[in-house]
């Protein structure tokens, strides 16, 4: 019999004369926010109904399930191309879906509870049973997706009910063929498996878009992963069924009383390497990986060499030594923001941190090229990977910019982040560039200031320099005219070292001192 809980409690009503098909029928058009929910209320407010046999409870559940698919696939494809900064329309996307599959689950999991408690009452819901447990191993993982694609630890509810649906099957049909929707086929061991090896893939080094496709790779090559009740061979990482938490490596020892399935990626890893070399040598997808979603191959090839990666075990390297020393810094984000600090530097003002978008954060891991730090949900909400930041440390106005290069969710709705330090420090500079063609006729053609921020404390003793300059600001036939302080430099732009959608960080060599 089946004892977990989970979910969340049921707060709608459900009235006798609106059954799942009136919902359906009067769902909004083009609007998949308010759809989806509509399909959630209703999900809810079945819970309510004592009324229901339930058979009747899974009809209707599964009415609004079908309904509900498609109005989350356009969800997901526009909360994974809205940027982050856009807070309102981030949250409706992102509490709309995973309230959602948060809901469903709950909702198939009781049907299956409701089975355990009382089989012989009804047996006529007995051929449903295989179906609402894959319909429910499925909400869970698209649940674990929805929370590791805003970098959030999973609830405590989702371990629980994933131990406690698989441990309900058992060992004995986990790989009997289930129709889980009219065009597609699983088992529950496919579906468990996929959560697992989901949830053990490294991902907070990767944009929501990269999971995405790296989730899509996971159920690729599924039906490879390994299971057992031993540590066999290929497996990486192990799972407690009665002590349901994230899975764990295999180096660490599990509970001596626990009950422990061990899985990875198994043969899967030789043929992921396989898939990868194919797309070297052909620069095209192999006609077997289908992804939804961005699949340009360039961009799939550098998530199928993380994938790679991470089932192999290999890690990289730190490059400087970290001390876990705990200090105060003071953090401002975005390019923009970071202009206005070093504006308030430059006009010698203290209240730089008056500015609304300036935050304090306890670091605890440091060293001279990065911060981690564990922020509080209100003090992560903008961060993801890729995102510029100002940080000034326990020096008064000696700011240094950092890039967010990992983000990773933990207990309490908090966020361990991996800053990485850029240059030794940050001043505001101005610029203007040359046109070279102008240049070579002898008219120069020069245009207006603009600001930019210099990696440097002191660009004319350097052969090269780093500048973070306004998108679209730079060309490589251009000359650029600095000024930095009383100085004016002339630069020699070399590359782009790293660029987004506000700003680029270019590389320069010093031609000359003017003044």
């Amino acid at each position: 019999m089946l004892h977990w809980t989970g979910g969340r409690k049921a707060t709608g009503t459900f009235p006798a004369n609106k059954r799942a098909r009136d919902v359906v029928a009067e769902l909004p058009q083009g609007n998949a926010v308010a759809a989806v929910l509509a399909i959630t209320e209703a999900l809810e407010a079945i819970r309510n109904v004592d009324a229901l046999t339930l058979d009747e409870r899974y009809d209707e559940i599964q009415v609004l399930d079908i309904a509900a698919l498609a109005h989350t696939r356009a969800l997901l494809r526009e909360y994974l191309t809205t940027s982050r900064q856009k807070k309102m329309r981030e949250g409706e996307l992102w509490n709309s879906a995973y309230g959602y599959w948060s809901e469903l689950a709950t909702a198939y999991v009781e049907c299956v509870q409701r089975y355990a408690e009382d089989s012989q009452g009804v047996r006529s819901f007995r051929l449903k049973v295989p179906v609402a447990l894959a319909r429910a191993l499925r909400a869970l993982r698209r649940q674990l997706q929805w929370s590791r694609i805003r970098y959030a630890a999973p609830s405590a509810d989702l371990w629980m009910n994933l131990a406690g649906l698989y441990g309900f099957v058992g060992g004995s049909n986990v790989d009997e063929g289930v129709r889980i929707y009219p065009d597609e086929t699983t088992t529950f061991k496919l579906e468990f498996l996929k959560a697992m090896v989901q949830s053990a893939l490294s991902s907070e080094n990767l944009q929501p878009s990269e999971q995405d496709i790296a989730t899509q790779v996971v159920s690729h090559f599924a039906p490879l992963f390994v299971l057992s009740k031993t540590d066999a061979a290929g497996c990486t990482h192990w799972f407690d069924l009665r002590y349901p938490e994230a899975p764990a490596r295999t180096t660490r020892e599990p509970r001596p009383d626990g009950d422990v399935l061990y899985f990875g990626a198994g043969p899967a890893v030789e043929a992921l390497e396989k898939t990868t070399a194919v797309l070297n040598a052909t620069r095209e997808l192999p006609p077997g990986l289908m992804l939804e979603g961005k699949s340009d191959p360039a961009f799939v090839r550098s998530i199928l060499e993380h994938v790679q990666d991470d089932w192999s075990g290999k890690t990289q390297a730190r490059q400087h030594e970290r001390q876990k020393i705990k200090a105060r810094v003071t953090v401002v984000p975005g390019f923009k923001g970071i202009l206005r600090t070093l504006e308030f530097v430059v006009n010698d003002s203290l209240d730089f941190t008056g500015q609304p978008n300036a935050e304090s954060w306890v670091v605890d891991d440091v060293s001279e090229g990065g911060y981690g730090a564990i922020l509080p949900a209100l003090a992560g909400d903008w961060v993801e990977v890729g995102s510029l930041v100002a940080v000034e440390g326990e020096v008064l106005r000696h700011w240094r910019v950092g890039v967010v290069r990992r983000v990773l969710g933990i207990e309490g709705d908090q966020q361990r982040v991996g800053v990485q330090l850029l240059g030794t420090h940050a001043s505001l500079v101005r610029i203007r560039r040359e046109e070279q063609r102008q240049a070579d006729m002898g008219a120069s053609q020069r245009v207006p200031l603009d600001f930019a921020i210099l990696l440097s404390a002191d660009a004319a003793s350097q052969k090269e320099v780093e500048v973070i300059v306004r998108s679209g600001s730079f060309t490589q036939v251009d000359n650029v005219y600095m000024e930095s302080g009383n100085q004016h430099i002339v630069l020699r732009p070399k590359a782009v070292v790293e660029r987004n959608a506000a700003c680029e960080r270019v590389l320069f060599s010093v031609v000359k001192i003017e003044g």
